[in-house]
C-alpha cells in the first residue's frame, strides 16, 4: 500500500538519483524559457539596424497630395506649417499599431514649376523652377551655406524690397549645382511667370549638397541640380527647385498657386525585443496593409477633408517600403528559430537520455529492495507508482527552480518562451525511473539475439524513414522546434551506437588476445573488463555520441556562417577591397586622389530581354555584364571570369555590323550554361532601355565557377540567379546600354602587396562621386569589404545562432560527463572488487590508476569516433532541413566548413573530463582492500 511513510523512506534511499533528476529539470526549464526573449532582443537590434540603413535611401512611409486652390483664394498667412503638421499627425494615427514606432512627420510643400523668362534659355526654352519649403528643419537647420544667407519670410528682410510699386521679392536659395548650371549667384533677381504662379524672386544664398541635409536632397533631388525633362510637346527643357520659407509658399498660395505636399514618416524600431517577434511583425504588416487601403477621411483625420495653406487637399496617395523589409527579416528570423529549435531539441534529448541513465543507476542500487518487496507480495505497478511519486517531488521542484532561473536570465520585462518543450521534456524525465523499472523487470541478462536484431532493424528502419521523409519534405514551414528535424539526430545517434556496440566486442576481444601475449597484467584485466561492460554502457555511449555530435555540428555553424558572410562581403564588393557602385555614367570621375597605387576594373551592368532569332523565343529578366578582361586579369589573375573570357576566342573581337545599311551591331558574348545549352551558337536580339536594335551572338558557355565569381556581385546584387546571363568584354562591352536604374561598378584593387588603403582616405578621395547629384537614378555608393563584413558579423540573428549552438555544445559536454559518471557508478561495484583483489595481490597505485584509465579508453574512443561521425554527417544527411543560406544572405547556399580545431578541442575536452573522472574514482578506491570483497549482500 502506498503510504506517506513508505514514500519518505524510499525517497531517503533514492536521494542521489532524485537530486540528479532535479538538476536536469532545472536545466530543461531554464534554457527553453530564457532563450527566446534573448533571441527577441538580438533580433530587434538587427531589425532596427536594417530599417535605419534602409531609411538612408528614402522614407519607409510616405504620402503625397496635390491641393486645389479656392476661389477667391483666402489669406493663408501662418497656416502652412500648422496644416502640414496636422495632416502628418493624422497620417501617423491612421497607421494604427505602427503609429507608436513612427516619429514626427517630416513635410514639404512645393509650388508647380513655372518658367523664368529672364534667365538664359536651354534647349530653346526658359528654364522652369518650383519653390520648396521643407520641414522640420526649415531652410537654415541642416543646410550649410557657402555664399549669402538663408531666405527669410516675406516682409522681414530689406534685401527683398523691389522697385517702387512692386511687391517684395520672394527670397530663395539655390544649390551650387544650380548656380553653376544656370548662373544664379547670390543677389540675382528674376521673375517666375506661369499659369497660376507669378512672382519676383531674389537669390539670398547658395548652399552645398556634398554633405549634410541628406534627407532634403533625397526628398527633393531637383534642389541639388536641375534635371533635363521632356516637355509636353516632346521637346526638352531644364527644370529645377529653389529653397524658400513657409511664408513665401503661403504668399504664393494666397495668390492662387496650387501646391504639392509630401510627408515622410520616420520609423524607429524598439530594440527591447517585442517589436521583432513573429506576432508583432504580423501585426505590423497587417496595419501597413490597412494604412495603404485607408480612406481619405481616415488619412485626413476628419470626415470633412483636410486643407493645406487654406487650399483643399484633393487625394492623399500613400506608399511604404517597410513591408518588403519585414518580409525579408521575417524569413530570416523564421529560419533562425528553426535552427535554434534544432539546437534546443539537442539539449533536451541529451537531458532526457541522461535522466534515463540516472534512472538505471537508481534501479540498480535498489534492485535488491525491489526483489524483496516483490517476493513479499508487492506488485510491480505499485513500485512504479512509488517511483513516480518520488520523481514528481524532484522534477516539480526542479521545474519551479528552473522557472525562477529562467525569469532571472531573461531580459527585464520580456516574456518567457513557450512552456510546451519544457512540459514534454519534464514529462519524459519524470517517467524515466518508472519506465526503466518496468523495462528491466524480469530480465537478468542481455537480450536474446533474435530480439536484439528485431530492435536494431526497427531503429534502422525508423532512422532511414525519418531521413527520407525529412529530405523529401524540404524546409519546415512552421517555427520553433521541428519535430522531424529534432528526432532525426536522435535516431541517427541510436544507429551509430548500435553499430559501435556491434563493433566493440570483436575489437576488444582481439585486443584482449593481444594483451594475453604481453607481460603486463593491467592491459589484460582492463580490456577484459571493458569487454564485459561494453553492452551495459550503451546508454552512456548514446549520451556521449549525442553530445559530441551536436558539439561537432555546432562547431561547424560559426565557421560556415562566418565563411558565408565573408563570401557575401566579397560578392558585394566584386572581390576588391573597395567598390564604387552606381549608374554607369557617374563612375567616370577623377580618381587621381586615391591613396596608393590602385588598379581599376570597370564592370558594366544592364538588363533587358533576349529574343531568339531561331524561333522568336523571348527570355525576360536577362542580365548583361560587361568587363575589361585584360584589366581584370591584371588586377585579379585568379578570377574565373577573367580566365573564361581570355580562353574563349572571339569575345574581344571588333564589333561586326549587319542589316541593309550595316546599321545593326552584332555583339559577342558568353552565356550561362542553361541558355547556351538551350540555344547553342544562337543569335539573339537584345531589347533593353537605352539602346536601339542590337544582335548578340553566343560564342560559348560560362563555366560554373564563373557564375560564382564575386566580380558579378555588385551588378547582379543579392538576388537569386537571373533567368539568363550574358558576359561581354572588349568592344562588345563598350556598346552595352547606359541604364541609370541599373548598377554598374568600378572595382578598386590594390596594385601592390601590403596593407590595404585606409577606408577614410578612400572615402574622402571619392566624395565628389558619392555626393548627391540631384539626377534621377541611383546614387553612387562606396562599398568597403571590411565594413561590409563587420556589418554582417554584427547581425543579431547570426550571433544568436552561434550563441545557441555554443550553449548546446557546452551543455552537451557537461551532461555527457554526467552520464559517464553515472555509468562509472553503475559498474563501480565490479571494478571495486577487481581493484581490491589486485591491491591484495600487491598491485601498486600507478597500476590501479592505469587500470581505471584503460578501462574507459574504449568508451572514450567510441564516443569520439561516433559523435564526430554523427556531427559530420548531419549537414549532408538532413539536407535542406539545416540550410544556412537564409541566415548568411546572398544568392548562394554556403558550403559547410568543418572547424577541425574545434573538433579536436571537443575530443581533447572529452578525454580530459573522462580522465578526471577516472582519476577521481582511482583516488576514492585507494583505501579499498580485501574487506570490500568480503562485504557481500546489500542493506534493504
Amino acid at each position: 500500500m502506498l503510504t506517506l511513510r513508505l514514500i519518505r523512506r524510499e525517497a531517503r534511499v533514492a536521494w542521489p538519483v532524485a537530486a540528479v533528476l532535479g538538476l536536469l529539470a532545472v536545466l530543461l526549464t531554464a534554457v527553453p524559457l530564457s532563450w527566446p526573449p534573448r533571441l527577441d532582443r538580438l533580433a530587434a537590434g538587427t531589425l532596427a539596424d536594417r530599417v535605419d540603413r534602409a531609411q538612408l535611401s528614402g522614407a519607409m512611409l510616405s504620402a503625397r497630395a496635390a491641393t486645389i486652390p479656392l476661389t477667391p483664394p483666402p489669406d493663408a498667412d501662418g497656416t502652412l506649417d500648422r496644416d502640414l503638421d496636422s495632416v502628418g499627425e493624422a497620417l501617423r494615427a491612421a497607421a494604427g499599431p505602427v503609429a507608436a514606432a513612427l516619429g514626427r512627420p517630416r513635410a514639404r510643400a512645393a509650388t508647380p514649376h513655372a518658367p523664368a523668362p529672364e534667365l538664359p534659355q536651354f534647349y530653346g526654352a526658359a528654364p522652369e523652377f518650383a519653390l520648396v519649403h521643407a520641414q522640420p528643419d526649415g531652410t537654415g537647420g541642416p543646410v550649410e551655406y557657402v555664399e549669402g544667407r538663408a531666405p527669410q519670410p516675406p516682409g522681414t528682410a530689406p534685401d527683398a524690397q523691389g522697385p517702387s510699386g512692386e511687391p517684395p521679392a520672394v527670397e530663395v536659395a539655390v544649390s551650387e549645382g544650380t548656380r553653376d548650371r544656370i548662373g544664379l549667384p547670390a543677389g540675382r533677381r528674376f521673375r517666375l511667370a506661369g499659369d497660376g504662379l507669378s512672382a519676383p524672386l531674389v537669390v539670398t544664398g547658395v548652399f552645398r549638397t556634398d554633405h549634410g541635409a541628406d534627407r532634403i536632397w533625397t526628398q527633393s533631388p531637383m534642389l541639388v541640380a536641375p534635371w533635363t525633362v521632356i516637355r509636353r510637346d516632346g521637346g526638352r527643357n531644364l527644370a529645377g527647385e529653389l529653397l524658400t520659407t513657409a511664408g513665401a509658399i503661403e504668399r504664393l498660395a494666397g495668390g492662387g498657386a496650387g501646391l504639392v505636399a509630401a510627408w515622410e514618416l520616420p520609423v524607429t524600431v524598439d530594440r527591447s525585443g517585442p517589436a521583432a517577434t513573429r506576432a508583432a511583425i504580423d501585426r505590423t504588416r497587417s496595419a501597413l496593409a490597412g494604412w495603404r487601403a485607408a480612406p481619405q477621411e481616415r488619412l485626413c483625420g476628419t470626415g470633412a477633408g483636410c486643407t493645406v495653406a487654406r487650399q483643399w487637399v484633393d487625394v492623399i496617395t500613400v506608399a511604404e517600403r517597410l513591408t518588403p523589409e519585414l518580409d525579408g527579416f521575417a524569413a530570416q528570423r523564421l529560419r533562425t528559430e528553426q535552427l535554434q529549435g534544432f539546437a534546443l531539441a539537442g539539449v533536451l534529448a541529451v537531458v532526457v537520455a541522461t535522466a534515463v541513465a540516472a534512472a538505471r543507476l537508481g534501479a540498480r542500487r535498489r534492485a535488491g529492495a525491489f526483489a524483496l518487496q516483490l517476493s513479499r507480495g508487492a506488485r510491480l505497478s505499485g513500485i512504479a507508482g512509488r517511483m513516480l511519486a518520488e520523481a514528481a517531488v524532484a522534477v516539480g521542484a526542479g521545474v519551479a527552480a528552473g522557472w525562477v532561473l529562467g525569469r532571472a536570465l531573461a531580459p527585464p520585462g520580456a516574456g518567457l518562451g513557450s512552456p510546451v518543450p519544457v512540459l514534454v521534456a519534464a514529462l519524459l524525465v519524470w517517467c524515466a525511473p518508472a519506465v526503466v523499472l518496468l523495462a528491466s523487470a524480469g530480465r537478468s541478462g542481455p537480450l536474446p539475439p533474435s530480439r536484439r536484431l528485431v530492435l536494431e532493424g526497427l531503429v534502422l528502419l525508423l532512422a532511414v524513414g525519418g531521413v527520407v521523409a525529412l529530405r523529401s519534405r524540404g524546409a519546415y514551414a512552421g517555427s520553433g522546434i521541428d519535430p522531424q528535424l529534432a528526432l532525426a539526430p536522435v535516431l541517427l545517434a541510436l544507429v551509430v551506437v548500435l553499430l559501435l556496440l556491434r563493433l566493440l566486442p570483436p575489437l576488444l576481444s582481439a585486443a584482449t588476445r593481444w594483451a594475453r601475449r604481453s607481460r603486463g597484467l593491467v592491459p589484460l584485466v582492463a580490456l577484459a573488463g571493458a569487454g564485459r561492460q561494453s553492452g551495459a554502457a550503451a546508454l552512456a555511449l548514446l549520451v556521449l555520441v549525442l553530445a559530441t555530435g551536436y558539439g561537432v555540428y555546432g562547431a561547424t555553424i560559426p565557421r560556415t556562417v562566418g565563411a558565408g558572410q565573408a563570401r557575401l562581403a566579397e560578392w558585394r564588393t566584386g572581390g576588391a577591397p573597395f567598390a564604387l557602385v552606381g549608374p554607369r555614367d557617374r563612375l567616370s570621375g577623377d580618381l587621381d586622389r586615391l591613396p596608393g597605387q590602385v588598379r581599376r576594373v570597370a564592370v558594366t551592368g544592364a538588363s533587358g530581354e533576349l529574343i531568339a532569332q531561331e524561333d522568336g523565343t523571348t527570355v525576360g529578366g536577362a542580365q548583361f555584364v560587361g568587363v575589361d578582361a585584360d584589366g581584370l586579369r591584371a588586377a585579379n589573375p585568379s578570377s574565373p571570369v577573367a580566365r573564361a573570357l581570355t580562353a574563349a576566342p572571339g569575345t574581344a573581337a571588333p564589333v561586326e555590323w549587319t542589316g541593309a545599311d550595316h546599321e545593326v551591331p552584332v555583339l559577342t558574348a558568353l552565356a550561362d550554361p542553361a541558355l547556351a545549352a538551350r540555344f547553342p551558337g544562337g543569335t539573339f536580339e537584345l531589347s533593353a532601355p537605352g539602346t536601339g536594335r542590337v544582335l548578340v551572338r553566343v560564342l560559348g558557355a560560362l563555366p560554373g565557377e564563373a557564375l560564382r565569381d564575386p566580380l558579378l556581385g555588385p551588378v547582379l546584387g543579392d538576388r537569386d540567379r537571373p533567368p539568363a546571363l550574358l558576359l561581354f568584354t572588349g568592344p562588345s562591352a563598350e556598346r552595352l546600354p547606359v541604364q541609370k536604374n541599373h548598377p554598374s561598378a568600378l572595382l578598386l584593387h590594390s596594385a601592390a602587396a601590403g596593407p590595404g588603403s585606409d577606408p577614410a582616405a578612400v572615402r574622402t578621395a571619392v566624395r565628389h562621386l558619392t555626393a548627391p547629384t540631384g539626377e534621377p537614378g541611383q546614387r553612387v555608393e562606396l562599398r568597403d569589404r571590411a565594413g561590409q563584413l563587420e556589418a554582417l558579423r554584427g547581425d543579431g540573428l547570426a550571433r544568436s545562432l552561434r550563441l545557441a549552438f555554443l550553449v548546446t555544445t557546452g551543455t552537451g559536454l557537461l551532461l555527457g560527463l554526467g552520464a559517464f559518471a553515472l555509468d562509472l557508478l553503475l559498474s563501480a561495484a565490479e571494478r571495486a572488487r577487481t581493484t581490491s583483489r589486485l591491491r591484495t595481490l600487491g598491485t601498486g597505485s600507478r597500476a590501479v590508476f592505469a587500470l581505471q584509465l584503460v578501462q574507459v579508453v574504449p568508451l572514450l574512443l567510441s564516443a569520439a569516433v561516433g559523435g564526430t561521425a554523427l556531427g559530420l554527417l548531419l549537414p549532408a544527411v538532413l539536407g535542406a532541413g539545416l540550410r544556412l543560406g537564409p541566415i548568411t544572405g546572398g544568392p548562394f547556399e554556403p558550403a559547410v566548413h568543418i572547424d577541425w580545431t574545434a573538433v579536436a578541442g571537443l575530443g581533447l575536452a572529452l578525454a580530459l573530463l573522462m580522465t578526471a573522472a577516472a582519476v577521481l574514482e582511482a583516488a576514492i578506491g585507494r583505501r579499498r582492500g580485501l574487506g570490500a570483497v568480503l562485504r557481500l549482500g546489500e542493506a534493504l
